[in-house]
């Protein structure tokens, strides 16, 4: 489909035809098709900045699950860690000839575990709430593509009454009556 903006513009201009000529014709026909363009251009704007809203919410959700998955990494590497931790304090207990199965080694060996087990958390915690901070990223991207897609919309329909209105305006001034 071929959109040719001069055969639209004479086309109205013959329909406008009118007391005002053909250069008041073409003049309000441009000036119709301005303000049709504009409006098609505020809508595209919107959709536009809305499919940047949802792209940008997708990055922020690959980001969050990026995150959990960091920190289960970190909470395993740190579990090992206190599993190797605690396996040495054993050797050492018994190599040093202690009962490791009561008292003061079964106590240092249940610290050793207890600390691990809050450091493991802790790297969940972390990166629980950077996922979070990444969700509510996406859900603020969201909001913002649809309040942007709206605004086209009302802007668009602002283009068209103005641009209307201003050649409504117009026309009455350009044609008066007889004698007037």
């Amino acid at each position: 489909m071929c959109f040719d903006p001069f055969s639209i513009g004479a086309s109205i201009a013959a329909i406008a035809g009118g007391s005002g000529g053909a250069a008041s014709g073409i003049g309000t026909a441009l000036g119709a098709l301005g303000t049709v363009a504009g409006a098609v251009g505020a809508v595209q704007a919107g959709n536009q900045a809305n499919e940047v809203g949802k792209y940008n919410a997708q990055v922020a959700e690959n980001n969050a699950a990026a995150e959990r998955q960091r920190a289960a990494y970190e909470a395993g590497i740190t579990r090992d860690r206190v599993r190797q931790v605690i396996g040495a304090q054993r050797a050492a207990g018994a190599s040093s000839g202690l009962d490791i199965q009561s008292g003061t080694p079964v106590a240092v060996l249940g610290d050793t575990a207890k600390q691990g087990e809050l450091d493991v958390l802790a790297r969940l915690y972390s990166g629980e709430s950077a996922a979070r901070a990444s969700q509510n990223d996406a859900t603020m991207f969201r909001a913002q593509g649809r309040a942007q897609k709206q605004a086209g919309f009302i802007n668009a329909a602002s283009s068209l009454m103005s641009g209307f209105s201003n050649m409504a305006s117009s026309a009455s001034t350009r044609y008066k009556p007889l004698g007037a």
